[in-house]
């Protein structure tokens, strides 16, 4: 009768910490989706400028390439990864989708990282006034490495967004 009064499953801590963590350390993350379906992550970076098509393609082909040299470096065998864009004028998006069994913190350091170096001042990095210092962020690092070897055991059900609001991070459960 009334749905809002049934007993909703609340969102497994350590996954809500998991993506409020990335989006806390890489500004540049604008929403992070996890889907159990697939156990995948979603990254979502916008992008504020016009864009031709090569433009993405270059880019998608430089990822590609890039990850897939990290991943050899790494000894990583099987990883999946998916990226795409939506939009091409204005405010677009590229997502960057991966399994969470073989994703590691380097390996989102080294995917913002791309996306800044290729996009420069057009990537969109949200960043409020008291952006903390180096240890704090090397800290959620360690916090965020530990968030996904837990999530690697894990079995989390349903879809988790976690998303920026100007100077918070909001997870909710889909």
């Amino acid at each position: 009768m009334f749905d809002f009064l049934k007993k909703t499953k609340k969102p497994n801590p350590d996954a809500t910490r998991l993506l409020a963590s990335i989006l806390v350390v890489f500004p540049a993350v604008q929403s992070v989706t996890y889907e159990s379906k697939g156990e995948t992550l979603e990254f979502s970076f916008a992008l504020n400028g016009k864009f031709s098509k090569n433009d993405f393609e270059n880019f998608l082909s430089y990822v590609a390439e890039s990850v897939e040299t990290f991943h050899h470096l790494e000894g990583l065998s099987g990883a999946k990864i998916e990226l795409n864009v939506e939009g091409v004028y204005g405010t677009c998006f590229l997502n960057v989708r991966r399994d969470v069994a073989t994703l590691t913190c380097r390996e989102l350091t080294l995917l913002t990282e791309l996306a800044a170096n290729y996009f420069g001042d057009k990537l969109i990095e949200e960043y409020d006034d008291f952006f903390p210092d180096e240890d704090y962020l090397m800290a959620q690092e360690d916090y965020l490495e530990q968030c996904l070897n837990n999530m690697r055991q894990l079995r989390v059900e349903g879809r988790l967004v976690g998303v920026r609001e100007r100077e918070r991070v909001v997870v909710y459960s889909r």
